[in-house]
């Protein structure tokens, strides 16, 4: 999920003669040199990943309806895959899984050391026994958190990486398709989880259900979205929502379950809605550039996101658990301090395991990324995001390119 730093790559102009390229400014300069639509990129999935956290927290669930956020975060992820896959092949799946995995193997490793310092003697309920543990090496499926009644924590929110890992192995695949039948391939990624849920099936449900979000990001790097006249797009959009969000309303209204996760097919089509909403937008965004405040607080999250996803939820719980004793869990108090206790604790993972990320995505290691991105040392551009200009030339780098430059001088 996290990229690494830009090589000073060279910038397209557009309009400009054929074989004119334009050196791309100093990397060693104050200001932050991604471009406005990496830092929007950068700022939905900051975002995104703040919903997560506070829905967690609060347990809110109209959250998860007023915005999204995992459909947003897998069409952030289709995007900057294609970016990733077009720059390196087929080499960029390694990259990717690397990024992913590193900072989750060190999460199962103290998941598992605490389960079993607790007792864990049980074997697990799948088919494989104590081999469901491979799981945690490769989470092709959610792994197993022992029986404690506290555990669910340790992988309630691991779905997501499971997801992610199924989706980049796929891309290369569904890439091919979408270059060659877009509109049609991402129509078949809409309608399969509302087949498989007519159908019955419960197997891949979460691949299924957010497939459409990351082929909307294929959309969105290769500029269809913005091919689309705004009047039709709008269209497109508000018939999404209303599909989607009468389906939700019925589903809720029917089972009384706000959760979009136990909504086969009408969270798919609620999450397009925003998904394709968000996307066709590019806002400016200059309060985020530099060592200005915003823009270091946003190069954090995404130089951390796959180390705050993980913890946060067993931070949760550990501080909900300090806090039960002392004061009702629904009270105004409570909740205050147990979103503060969060983010504490988050931070602290933040700061003692973080430096993970920088390996995964070959940065140097850092308690913190810098304040400014580099060459070689600051987040630039997370995954390797590249812009295009309105004629269609490419300007940006990314942590591949520069791997690849440091691979051919011998670094």
């Amino acid at each position: 999920m996290i990229s690494g730093a830009t090589g000073a790559a060279e910038t397209v102009v557009p309009n400009a003669p054929a074989g004119t390229p334009t050196p791309a400014p100093p990397t060693g300069r104050a200001e932050d040199p991604a471009p406005d639509r990496d830092r929007y990129l950068d700022l939905l999935r900051a975002g995104a990943l703040v919903r997560v956290l506070v829905y967690h927290v609060s347990g809110w669930l109209w959250l998860s309806l007023l915005l999204p956020a995992m459909g947003l975060m897998f069409g952030i992820g289709g995007s900057l895959m294609v970016a990733s896959l077009d720059r390196s092949g087929n080499r960029a799946i390694g990259r990717r899984l690397r990024r992913l995995l590193l900072p989750y193997w060190a999460y199962g490793a103290a998941a598992l050391l605490l389960v079993t310092a607790a007792g864990w003697r049980t074997a697990p309920a799948g088919p494989l026994g104590w081999g469901e543990l491979l799981w945690w090496l490769v989470p092709l499926r959610v792994p197993p958190a022992g029986d404690q009644p506290w555990s669910w924590a340790l992988h309630l929110g691991l779905w997501y990486v499971v997801t992610y890992l199924w989706l980049v192995l796929l891309s290369p695949a569904l890439l091919g398709a979408f270059r060659r039948w877009p509109w049609p391939t991402l129509a078949l990624g809409t309608a399969l989880p509302v087949g498989l849920h007519l159908a019955g099936v419960g197997v891949g449900y979460f691949v299924a259900s957010y497939l459409a979000c990351w082929l909307l990001g294929f959309a969105h790097h290769d500029g269809l979205l913005h091919r689309i006249p705004a009047r039709w797009y709008g269209c497109l959009v508000a018939g999404l929502a209303v599909t989607g969000g009468s389906w939700l309303a019925v589903a809720v209204a029917t089972n009384g379950d706000l959760d979009l996760n136990h909504i086969p097919g009408g969270s798919t089509l609620w999450s397009m809605a925003w998904v394709a909403a968000l996307l066709r937008l590019r806002p400016e965004l200059h309060r985020f550039a530099g060592p200005r405040p915003l823009g270091r607080a946003l190069r954090l999250v995404n130089a951390r996101a796959v180390t705050i996803y993980l913890w946060h939820i067993p931070a949760g719980l550990a501080v909900t658990m300090l806090l039960d004793p002392l004061l009702p869990f629904d009270s105004a108090a409570h909740l205050g301090l147990r979103l503060a206790g969060v983010c504490l604790l988050t931070a602290v993972a933040v700061l003692l395991l973080g430096w993970i990320e920088d390996i995964a995505a070959r940065r140097r290691p850092a308690l913190l990324p810098p304040a400014t991105g580099s060459a070689d040392t600051g987040p630039g551009r997370y995954d390797g995001a590249e812009t295009r200009h309105p004629e269609g030339q490419v300007a940006g780098g990314g942590a591949e390119r520069h791997e690849e430059r440091q691979q051919q001088q011998g670094q």
